[in-house]
């Protein structure tokens, strides 16, 4: 997992937990922004903060991919939100114009593989493979782009990989434009 995921969680925690909390949380360990750590040190993270916070682990996932498409990837491709007038937009070139783009620039760095396809006038259907299997954070990812947006989208998860499925697919429905 890249450094920058493990920094955006520290913030997260930060903006949950509070200050004092996190920096508990975070005690004794070190994580560079520009460097790839084993998923499992990603994981013993999470699960620290999941239980600091006293929610679910898929609770938890799904707080901190909204936060990060909000906060974190805002920051870090500030012309690709911009680029974008809506969820849907956003989603269809996601892969294209970031997942391979990090591919390629960042070392040791593996995001997870998305098709997108439109599905119908207000829909896209996201599949999903990972080994990490982290289809909360992803559902998150999904809420959060959509409220960036000022959106509200419907999202059904047609497979899922802790059923045993291939791959994780969610349909994504624009259900209204909200004010922004």
């Amino acid at each position: 997992m890249h450094g920058l995921i493990f920094g955006g969680l520290r913030e997260f925690a930060e903006q949950r937990l509070g200050a004092a909390a996190a920096a508990e949380i975070w005690a004794g360990t070190a994580f560079e922004l520009d460097a790839a750590y084993p998923d499992e040190d990603f994981l013993a993270q999470v699960e620290r903060v999941r239980a600091a916070a006293g929610v679910t682990h898929s609770e938890l996932e799904r707080e901190f991919g909204s936060f990060t498409a909000q906060e974190v990837f805002l920051r870090l491709y500030p012309d690709y939100y911009d680029a974008n007038a809506g969820c849907l937009p956003f989603l269809l070139g996601i892969e294209e114009k970031i997942h391979e783009v990090v591919r390629t620039t960042i070392p040791g760095a593996l995001p997870p593989k998305l098709h997108v396809r439109t599905l119908g006038a207000d829909g896209v259907l996201v599949s999903y493979t990972s080994e990490r299997q982290l289809c909360r954070l992803l559902e998150g990812l999904l809420l959060g782009v959509a409220a960036h947006y000022g959106e509200r989208v419907a999202l059904e998860e047609i497979q899922c990989m802790h059923r045993d499925d291939p791959g994780c697919v969610f349909t994504v429905q624009l259900e209204q434009q909200l004010e922004r």
